[in-house]
């Protein structure tokens, strides 16, 4: 292309792919709410927002962020770091996973607890 800038052509992309990617994730995000609203169990559902969800981070970072254009070295600091935090919050959920399950609130177990401090 004869009209592109000097961004353009270090990264590869022009307005019409990011406009087309855009879309992609608007879409993924119209089904992400579909599935939010749609009464499937929970674990289900979860586990689709999740994956839904990663899928969109990585597009994101991949493109508007440039790491697709980056060293190899970068890409696999960046991947290890995004497996490390997924990891920790799937160690934060099921750490509190059973208070979820007992009316959806986190302060059940605390309030029961601090019952037992109480001495009632």
């Amino acid at each position: 292309m004869a009209h592109m800038t000097a961004h353009e052509e270090e990264h590869g992309l022009s307005i019409r792919q990011y406009v087309f990617i855009g879309i992609g994730l608007t879409v993924i995000t119209a089904i992400e709410l579909w599935i939010s609203y749609s009464g499937m169990p929970n674990a289900l559902m979860f586990t689709l927002l999740m994956g839904l969800s990663a899928f969109k981070f990585v597009v994101v970072v991949a493109y508007f962020m440039h790491l697709r254009f980056e060293n190899s070295l970068m890409t696999k600091f960046f991947a290890g770091s995004f497996v490390l935090a997924t990891l920790i919050l799937f160690a934060f959920l099921a750490l509190f996973w059973g208070d979820l399950q007992g009316g959806g609130h986190l302060g059940t177990a605390a309030v029961q607890a601090g019952e037992g401090l109480v001495g009632h």
